[in-house]
């Protein structure tokens, strides 16, 4: 049993992770937004920038304690 892929964090972050990559990114690229970032107010940010080659680089990041 694999106890570190069963914790409620690693599920809420592949949510946070799935909803910047998913929704997140389709409200940019709907209204033709050239950066956009979010703050869940509990330490996790996502932010994605659309760059000069028309790429999205998307940035996650979190502030846990152990």
């Amino acid at each position: 049993m694999d106890i570190i892929a069963e914790t409620p964090e690693l599920k809420n972050k592949e949510n946070w992770e799935g909803f910047i990559k998913g929704d997140v990114l389709n409200f940019l690229i709907g209204h033709n937004l050239q950066a956009i970032t979010v703050d869940d107010g509990a330490g996790k940010k996502g932010i994605i920038k659309r760059t000069a080659s028309g790429d999205y680089k998307v940035q996650i990041t979190s502030n846990e304690t152990l």
